[in-house]
């Protein structure tokens, strides 16, 4: 997470978007800790996934919101700034999170191995897809650079690493007329898990700098 204080952005909305960021976070945990555990209750564990990407999109659209009204610039509710690094991170950030309500929703339904690829899925790789540009634009709002002292810096990549597992989880989550081998499932599975430990971590370390 990165985050851009505005006169108008209360300390309050940024804390409850690192809150919510956290919850949803939190579930996705679950949930993948849950598959990888003998004999899971799929049905309930693919609801978990669901109503923590409701958290997420919150998050999201409070991040998007605290990115569209920087110093300096009129407070606006719904605005269009593409010359802004961190508002095109969010507004990439919040349209996955999007796309993650809609995966997730069609996964708690019994569907065929097409209907999944199309509804669960393309819904998620291109979520993962928008992801990881969110997180090349806050890579590129920091000039790439790395310090283990600055949190910002440190929020920045922990994020990163969390688009990219995403990713590889979307990317060998595809359905397939034959079952996958269970390590491949596993990684998926392991790869959701971390990246949810790792925007755990970056909404954190978002917290650690809040103004006083």
């Amino acid at each position: 997470m990165h985050i851009h204080f505005h006169e108008l952005t209360s300390r309050k909305m940024v804390i409850w978007m690192s809150v919510l960021f956290m919850i949803g976070a939190s579930l996705f945990m679950g949930a993948s800790i849950g598959f990888l555990l003998p004999n899971p209750n799929s049905s309930q564990l693919n609801i978990t996934y669901f109503v923590g990407s409701i958290p997420f999109t919150s998050a999201a659209f409070l991040q998007l919101l605290d990115a569209s009204n920087q110093k300096g610039q009129s407070w606006q509710l719904l605005v269009y700034r593409p010359q802004n690094t961190g508002y095109k991170a969010a507004l990439s950030q919040w349209l996955g999170t999007i796309l993650f309500n809609l995966n997730t929703f069609d996964a708690t339904f019994n569907l065929t191995w097409q209907q999944s690829d199309f509804l669960v899925w393309t819904p998620n790789m291109i979520g993962s897809i928008f992801f990881m540009i969110s997180a090349i634009y806050l890579l590129k709002d920091i000039n790439f650079a790395f310090d283990s002292k600055n949190n910002e810096f440190n929020s920045v990549w922990v994020n990163f690493l969390g688009c990219l597992t995403f990713l590889l989880s979307a990317f060998t989550s595809i359905y397939l007329p034959t079952a996958f081998p269970i390590w491949v499932v596993d990684f998926a599975l392991i790869n959701t898990l971390l990246g949810a430990f790792c925007f755990f971590l970056a909404s954190a370390l978002t917290l650690t700098r809040l103004p006083k």
